[in-house]
């Protein structure tokens, strides 16, 4: 008899860290408020305020009008979901590093995914219109069944940034301080890539406050701006732009200062509060 129950206790211990390796039992959907449900199967269930429910693979998220509902995972990275939105968890993997892919149906999101340490982070979020590809960063998605507006706020690496592909095959790069709209017109992918404006920030703001990041991104941008013009120039001038750049400073009188860029976030992860 004793024999039997240690066999079944021990059972019971190799399902629950089986359970617990997979994540499965850490990946949370929380009310942040107003009108959250949840949806496993075909059965949709009422989630209270503030109330938060473990989300398995496959299951949605839906929110309501003035609502905001907020996935956390393992990994520490949270997609916050916005008003009248409808998300799928379609599968969530820390097997090797982190993968994961979410189906947004409609409505908004905002990405912050991390970088767990010593490990990558490979998210990929699906729409009607283009798939994207996050491997450490903070942005906001809006879609429709016709269009996808995609902004960017912060990389953790580089030399990993969040790539659109569209429906029709091609791929855009996104570095922080850039947005992307891609519209589906008559069958065809029309997309245009931008520098962010307060506008496109102020249209996710409503729902999520503004991105925690962007402090850091303004700082990547001066110094991705700087770089690239000081490349520029030593391209025009065959590699002597720094001397150049020091004669004229001279000749003037006075140097410009080199604006000091806000501090970033570190190659090998990003942490939000």
């Amino acid at each position: 008899m004793k024999t039997q129950t240690a066999i079944a206790a021990l059972g019971a211990l190799t399902l629950l860290l089986s359970a617990a390796a997979s994540g499965a039992v850490d990946k949370q959907l929380e009310n942040m408020h107003g009108s959250v449900r949840y949806q496993t199967g075909k059965a949709i269930h009422a989630l209270a305020p503030n109330a938060t429910t473990s989300l398995a693979d496959k299951d949605y998220a839906i929110t309501g009008s003035a609502s905001l509902a907020a996935v956390g995972l393992p990994d520490s990275s949270r997609v916050l979901v916005g008003s009248d939105s409808k998300v799928q968890l379609a599968f969530f993997d820390q097997a090797e590093g982190t993968t994961a892919k979410f189906l947004v149906f409609n409505g908004k999101v905002r990405f912050i995914v991390q970088h767990p340490a010593g490990a990558k982070a490979d998210y990929t979020f699906k729409t009607a219109t283009a798939s994207i590809a996050v491997r450490g960063t903070e942005g906001d998605i809006e879609t429709t069944k016709d269009q996808v507006r995609v902004n960017v706020y912060e990389v953790c690496d580089a030399s990993e940034p969040v790539v659109v592909t569209t429906k029709d095959g091609k791929s855009f790069q996104l570095m922080p301080g850039q947005s992307l709209l891609a519209q589906l017109v008559n069958g065809v992918v029309q997309t245009q890539v931008q520098q962010l404006t307060q506008q496109m920030i102020d249209q996710f703001s409503p729902d999520f406050g503004v991105p925690s990041s962007w402090d850091a991104a303004k700082g990547q941008i001066v110094a991705m701006a700087q770089s690239q013009g000081q490349s520029a120039l030593d391209s025009a001038t065959g590699g002597y732009g720094s001397q150049i750049s020091s004669a004229l400073g001279g000749l003037f009188g006075k140097k410009k200062a080199t604006p000091t860029p806000s501090p970033t976030p570190k190659s090998d992860s990003c942490t939000h509060p």
